[in-house]
């Protein structure tokens, strides 16, 4: 009986370290390209973008967001998730 308890908590314990050592990138959202339809000035400012299927995506961001680029309306934008947020956005080329 002790022994099947041992196990049982041996099994437990192994499956709450794989899904605890995970990495960050399974738990992330797929990237969002779009449009930039709105975009509000400040820490912490915000972003509206439009994709492809007119599916509107709001974006609080952060002064590391916004380090590499000044954005305005009608730039096409990528945008990365991470668990905790908007963690990049990029300005996509050929479009200023």
């Amino acid at each position: 009986m002790q022994r099947l308890v041992f196990r049982m908590v041996g099994s437990l314990v192994l499956l709450v370290v794989m899904v605890v050592s995970w990495p960050r990138s399974v738990l992330a959202l797929p990237p969002v390209q779009g449009e930039v339809i709105s975009v509000t000035t400040g820490i912490p400012g915000t972003m509206v973008i439009r994709d492809d299927k007119g599916q509107l995506h709001i974006l609080n961001l952060t002064q590391q967001t916004q380090l590499g680029a000044q954005f305005k309306v009608g730039d096409k934008v990528l945008a990365f998730f991470s668990p905790y947020g908007v963690s990049a956005v990029q300005l996509q080329g050929g479009n200023r």
